[in-house]
């Protein structure tokens, strides 16, 4: 199987092409940056926030079976034109690139946040979508252009995710901060009370779960996420523990503007209908990422 996967350079895009390749499938990547993962049958680099892109990545590969969409600007700004540029008329070239080259698999990366905050739980992809920052709200434009142009002869499969963590993960994430100062026995900092509970899902799951996808295409929305929720305070009482830390938990007097939200986020559907079954948990993801972590230090 031949797949175009967009954003192979970032955290999530990696890791599918990773897996992708070891399950002996041809990826060839697409970003704006130089791409060097082992493996890649080729290598497209562009910008997807320009009009032309769907006559580029053309004239470069003739056909593919399936696009894996995973390149995204992350911005919470209101007025960064790479969100509306990247996120909006990238997916829509994304798209055409599909019919042009005949894809009848396209794999689209959305986000459960695209919901707000939850008003009914557990959250279901029935949830009523209300963004509340432009980017979450070009993740949503995104999903509309998908569920129109799967309409026809594609099948367009968007796979919402929770917070994404695991192997590789940037180092500004609060479970990347989590570890850090774990292992160098640093005070671990909270906002409000540490009572906002995330929903977090490892990447490597979401590697197997479009491999899944892309083995047997199915059309909708899906959410992609671990299988419970945790609370700040208690996945910074788990750093501490899994990673035998000697680290005091401390409360920094600053409010979270999220305090007592839950992401109690149902993945009923996906377990149903794509197999999904998420196989590393937040534990199993504090241990990997502290070992690679302990492994850059020598």
């Amino acid at each position: 199987m031949k797949v175009l996967i967009t954003g192979a350079t970032g955290f999530i895009g990696r890791s599918i092409a990773d897996h992708l390749i070891e399950q002996g499938m041809e990826i060839i990547a697409l970003d704006k940056r130089p791409v060097t993962i082992e493996g890649l049958s080729k290598s497209i680099r562009t910008d997807i926030g320009e009009a032309s892109v769907a006559e580029r990545i053309a004239y470069e590969i003739n056909s593919c079976d399936a696009i894996v969409h995973a390149a995204a600007a992350i911005d919470m700004s209101l007025y960064n034109s790479d969100i509306v540029l990247a996120n909006c008329l990238g997916t829509q070239q994304l798209l055409h690139s599909a019919e042009i080259l005949k894809a009848r698999n396209f794999i689209y990366l959305s986000s459960v946040p695209i919901i707000g905050i939850p008003k009914q739980l557990p959250v279901n992809e029935d949830h009523s979508a209300n963004p509340l920052t432009a980017y979450h709200a070009s993740k949503l434009f995104g999903e509309h252009l998908v569920r129109i142009a799967s309409s026809g002869s594609l099948s367009g499969t968007i796979l919402r995710l929770t917070s994404p963590i695991g192997p590789g993960m940037p180092d500004n994430r609060i479970l990347s901060v989590f570890v850090k100062k774990s292992l160098a026995n640093m005070p671990l900092q909270l906002l409000g009370e540490g009572t906002r509970r995330q929903n977090y899902v490892d990447v490597r799951d979401i590697a197997v779960v479009v491999r899944q996808c892309l083995q047997r295409p199915f059309s909708g929305i899906f959410n992609i996420a671990g299988r419970t929720s945790i609370s700040n305070v208690e996945l910074a009482k788990r750093c501490i523990r899994i990673l035998g830390s000697s680290s005091e938990i401390q409360f920094a007097g600053v409010p979270d503007p999220e305090e007592g939200v839950d992401w109690d986020v149902s993945i009923a559907k996906a377990e149903k209908l794509l197999a999904y079954n998420p196989q590393h948990d937040i534990d199993n993801s504090i241990s990997v990422l502290g070992s690679q972590y302990v492994d850059r230090l020598h």
